[in-house]
């Protein structure tokens, strides 16, 4: 299977949360997210959270990362841990250096 980047974001339809984040592998290998909140969310009521790829196809590990970072900046911070199950804006940043 070929890898690429993808950013998506999840809905939790109960709660009406939101849970933006990336990754670098397939929107198809079952990668839910890096939240230890929401996926204990999503482990207990699946049926609550629905999944969209807002970027995909992207060829850069640093470039994904950095693309994450651009949508979590359009979130309101004080809407972190409230509406969204992210709860900072800088995790994405953390990486871009590879790490």
């Amino acid at each position: 299977m070929k890898k690429y980047g993808f950013v998506y974001i999840w809905r939790d339809r109960k709660h009406n949360r939101y849970y933006i984040g990336s990754h670098w592998g397939s929107t198809e290998d079952g990668y839910i997210c890096s939240s230890k909140w929401m996926k204990k969310s999503f482990k207990r009521r699946p049926e609550d959270f629905k999944r969209r790829i807002i970027e995909t196809d992207i060829t850069d590990v640093k470039y994904t990362r950095s693309r994450e970072y651009y949508w979590l900046q359009l979130i309101d911070s004080s809407q972190l841990g409230k509406k969204y199950y992210n709860r900072s804006t800088m995790t994405s940043i953390l990486y871009l250096d590879g790490t």
